[in-house]
């Protein structure tokens, strides 16, 4: 199979189509380098800096241009939007203020001469020079070092990770922040354009005493089986209730959404009634990061600021805090319901139990996940108004996910989904999500142990941003309502 041939078959490939295309890009740019290598010159790697649209510059030139080179490296699957998505990429950096001089544009794909032409007109529009390198480019570049070629090829995967581990040993604290900083101010372009939604996780509610989902099925689990024993007259006292509960909590026994199954078939009547005492029974109905969110929603002057709120939560706590700013929201948590043009919606995608049912109409059966029937009918069912609001804003907004682990299947489904329609528009993932760093706390004197943590920390950006997600890291959690602040201000 020849080189261009080869190439292709990455381009048309079904399989993880994200990770499949970094490692295109990341096979490209070990090329690149190499042919640098080859004039004596050097290819400087920029992919990893959010401050830097391209992927890499020859700061010296490169064949008979002597002069600073940014390349930016664009791979379309489909190649009836090559022409518009090359002529967006243009005019976004005649925009932006370049800090080149040429701009080199390395496209993995067929490009016709005449659509090579068309784009090459632009130079009479832009400040700076224009270059066009397609796959038969590449073809000839490749050929130079057809061994190299075919060891990349042939270890994509290995060699994708052996360069995500060098780049993460080379990273410094100074680039962490930076790159902090980069994703903040784009945040804030997103707000300032009316294009942020909020997804909140329980991490959003847990500083507010809310009751955690572990703590939720295993008081449950007991209110049943103390329910079973009455019948057998067997009392338990309350202080016994604790100590169960005590112990419950340290053992991996049976997930938590099977022990839902007997739950929820076990206490028919008054179901969520009991729910809700749980859920709110320590419950101190504000934090700080609720605050946050709730000064995030105040929309500035002339604007929206934060579209929707996705919440994976039962609870209303983010209503209680918007009704103490006085803004004006719908809660969602059924199919059909629609906020109108001066309310903000709230997405309940999971199910919702306020503190006052009263307050809200058609409660009945609002629990959408809290069985494991239930969690595999949102799973199956690809149209399901849960799935399809979270699939609409994730497609045409900026998406922030505060409080969620991202360990739940659907969720990460719906973000490959999503990436993968959206792996054409040539862009960096656009969503953000806020994570608490990995860390070793008592050994961060340990040079291996704080190798590790950085080499593990950049494999997880490397698994998000396949996902189409950019992880701004927090050391304490109690720093995100400062981050949200940043935001607005």
């Amino acid at each position: 199979m020849e080189i261009k041939e080869k190439l292709l078959e990455i381009v048309n490939s079904n399989y993880r189509v994200p990770l499949v295309f970094y490692q295109l890009e990341d096979l490209i740019i070990t090329m690149l380098e190499d042919y640098a290598k080859q004039q004596g010159k050097k290819f400087l790697v920029t992919n990893q800096d959010p401050s830097k649209r391209y992927d890499g510059m020859f700061e010296e030139g490169i064949d008979d241009l002597n002069e600073k080179i940014a390349v930016d490296i664009k791979i379309f699957r489909r190649p009836s939007i090559l022409l518009h998505r090359l002529y967006d990429t243009v005019g976004r950096y005649s925009m932006q203020g370049p800090d080149f001089d040429t701009l080199l544009l390395v496209v993995a794909n067929d490009v016709p001469p005449s659509m090579l032409s068309r784009i090459e007109e632009e130079k009479k529009n832009i400040k700076f020079d224009l270059k066009i390198w397609d796959i038969n480019k590449l073809e000839d570049i490749f050929k130079q070092n057809e061994d190299l070629f075919n060891n990349l090829y042939s270890n994509l995967d290995t060699n994708l990770l052996k360069n995500t581990v060098n780049q993460a040993l080379k990273t410094s604290s100074d680039d962490e922040l930076r790159k902090r900083e980069e994703y903040l101010k784009k945040l804030k372009i997103e707000y300032d354009n009316d294009n942020l939604v909020l997804f909140l996780g329980a991490g959003a509610s847990y500083d507010a005493k809310i009751a955690t989902w572990n703590t939720l099925i295993t008081d449950l689990l007991i209110e049943l089986i103390d329910k079973e024993l009455a019948k057998n007259d067997i009392q338990m006292e309350n202080h016994y209730k604790e100590i169960i509960a005590t112990e419950i909590s340290k053992q991996n026994g049976a997930s938590p959404l099977l022990q839902t199954r007997f739950i929820r078939t076990g206490m028919p009547e008054n179901f969520g009634e009991l729910v809700r005492k749980i859920l709110y029974k320590n419950s101190l109905n504000s934090s700080d990061l609720l605050n946050q969110i709730g000064q995030l929603c105040i929309p500035n002057r002339g604007k929206i600021g934060v579209q929707a709120i996705v919440n994976y939560n039962f609870d209303d706590l983010i209503e209680k805090s918007l009704d103490r700013l006085d803004i004006r929201y719908r809660s969602i948590y059924d199919e059909g319901m629609i906020p109108n043009s001066s309310e903000l919606g709230i997405y309940h995608v999971h199910g919702f139990l306020p503190q006052e049912p009263n307050d809200y109409d058609d409660q009945e059966n609002t629990l959408l996940v809290f069985s494991e029937e239930g969690y595999h009918k949102l799973i199956l069912e690809s149209y399901n108004w849960a799935n399809i609001t979270q699939i609409n804003f994730l497609m045409t907004h900026t998406c922030v996910f505060i409080g969620l682990s991202l360990t739940d299947p659907n969720l990460r489904r719906l973000l490959e989904i999503v990436a993968q329609k959206n792996i054409n528009n040539d862009d960096q993932p656009k969503h953000y999500a806020v994570l608490k760093r990995p860390t070793f706390k008592n050994y961060e004197n340990i040079e291996s142990i704080r190798s590790f943590e950085k080499v593990n920390q950049s494999l997880q950006e490397a698994y998000y941003q396949e996902l189409g997600l950019n992880i701004i890291w927090v050391d304490n959690f109690k720093d995100i309502p400062d981050i949200l602040k940043s935001i607005k201000d």
